[in-house]
């Protein structure tokens, strides 16, 4: 669609529309009512204009109906070529072993050992207060997941917290000790 003069002559109505309205200091409905006139103008306006073309740039279904005589005969179709005939391969046999050169049947794979469990060695640890590296405490619950999902959070949180009072090498102040064997006891295997 080519926006042309007559578009522009007929949006310049409409806002010429508003702004008299506007002028005139009508009310905000007034001004509403005023412009929606306008515009159903314009939409007749298109409205006679579309009906004068000529039938030739109506689409297909608005073109009025001729007589029997006056309809263009349209020309015919090219009959569509007949699709070749699919050539056919013969299937390729290929010979079978005598009886002896079959393999016997396979023996059954027998059935893998189940692995033993890892087994964690956990040394004593005193119950004197001492300082816990970080990085280990991560370690040991990320290797512990358990079915708890609350707990598993709330250790995710209570590690990221600790975080901010790690040294460089990660290690936590001995005031830490407490708070890591409540929260961590069962996972280092220490006296709470």
């Amino acid at each position: 669609m080519v926006l042309g003069p007559r578009f522009l002559i007929e949006a310049v109505f409409i806002i010429a529309a508003a702004v008299v309205a506007g002028i005139e200091h009508a009310g905000t409905w007034s001004i509403i009512g005023i412009v929606a006139a306008a515009w159903l103008v314009v939409a007749a306006v298109e409205l006679l204009l579309w009906a004068r073309q000529p039938a030739v740039k109506r689409p297909a279904a608005q073109r009025p109906v001729r007589s029997e005589r006056d309809r263009e005969v349209p020309p015919p179709e090219p009959e569509p070529e007949p699709e070749p005939e699919p050539v056919s391969i013969p299937p390729v046999l290929e010979a079978v072993p005598a009886a002896a050169e079959l393999d016997p049947e396979p023996e059954p794979e027998p059935e893998p050992e189940p692995e033993p469990e890892p087994r964690v060695a956990y040394l004593p640890v005193s119950a004197e207060p001492r300082e816990w590296n970080l990085w280990e405490l991560e370690r040991v619950t990320r290797d512990h997941v358990s079915e708890d999902v609350a707990r598993n959070e709330e250790l995710a949180y209570l590690l990221m917290y600790l975080r901010e009072f790690a040294g460089p090498d990660g290690n936590l102040p001995a005031d830490f000790d407490g708070l890591v064997r409540d929260a961590f006891g069962d996972l280092v295997r220490v006296p709470t």
